[in-house]
């Protein structure tokens, strides 16, 4: 076993750990108040902890560990800050405005309520799986800065402004017209624009990390966009809102039409009718 492979799981089992006694603390609270609005914040808090400790804990045997950092490290970090800080935020003020009807049935029953808060666990772990690697990974024996890298970052922005944009759109039309669908913005090329913003920049962050994998095993976290990907697009946000649109609007000849010419999840030009 390599110092390097011996370093990185020691991060990972620390990070983990913060991860869960983060939700754990979280979901303790919210059962005993039988509420929900913390449960986005607390997983974008975890996010934000997780990479600060880290950062922090590196135990690389160098004489001032951050000071040490790879520059891909510092930017793989920084980026999931950034989205950490937009996506709660936007979540947090977005569920003080409107309860998630999510928990209704779960959030008065402690053992089912804790579904979901172990879910977040998984999730928070597995999506920035590639980052917590390589932010275990001793710093000089990654690979310099490349291309690959650069392509990392071009995709992960396109994605989180794709994400933004789609967000801020949808909240100001809502806001103004609750009982009526979206079809406007960069919902015009995808019903489901913020959900592809957010697959995306995980592909991006992968792309980026993956220049800086210093042992074989650490590809395996390629299950990080793959499982983003898959819980967005067959479990929660896609999968659940297909179900309440199709109950809501599919009797409706405008939203019939709407689906008819708009690419479901990837952004794409409408089809002509």
């Amino acid at each position: 076993m390599s110092a390097n492979t011996t370093t990185a799981g020691r991060s990972l089992g620390i990070t983990l750990a913060v991860d869960f006694g983060i939700q754990l603390v979280f979901y303790i609270y919210s059962a005993a108040r039988q509420t929900e609005t913390l449960y986005d914040l607390s997983g974008s808090l975890t996010y934000i902890v997780c990479v600060l400790v880290a950062l922090l804990l590196r135990d690389n045997g160098d004489v001032n560990a951050i000071s040490s950092l790879h520059p891909r490290q510092i930017v793989a970090a920084a980026l999931v800050l950034i989205w950490a800080l937009r996506l709660g935020s936007f979540l947090f003020m977005r569920v003080q405005k409107h309860a998630d009807r999510r928990f209704d049935t779960l959030k008065t029953n402690p053992v089912q309520f804790a579904i979901p808060w172990s879910l977040q666990v998984i999730w928070i772990f597995l999506t920035a799986f590639p980052v917590f690697a390589i932010l275990g990974n001793i710093s000089t024996a990654q690979n310099a800065f490349g291309a690959s890298d650069g392509i990392g970052i071009a995709i992960w922005v396109f994605g989180f402004v794709v994400e933004a944009v789609a967000d801020a759109q949808k909240s100001a039309f809502k806001t103004k017209n609750p009982t009526k669908f979206m079809q406007t913005g960069l919902f015009k090329y995808s019903r489901y624009p913020n959900y592809f913003g957010e697959v995306t920049l995980w592909v991006g962050m992968f792309i980026l990390c993956a220049n800086g994998f210093t042992d074989s095993w650490q590809w395996v976290t390629i299950i990080s966009p793959i499982f983003v990907f898959c819980l967005i697009y067959f479990l929660s946000g896609v999968a659940m809102l297909e179900k309440s649109s199709e109950a809501r609007y599919g009797q409706d000849p405008e939203f019939i039409a709407y689906k008819a010419r708009t690419s479901k999840f990837i952004l794409w030009f409408p089809k002509s009718q």
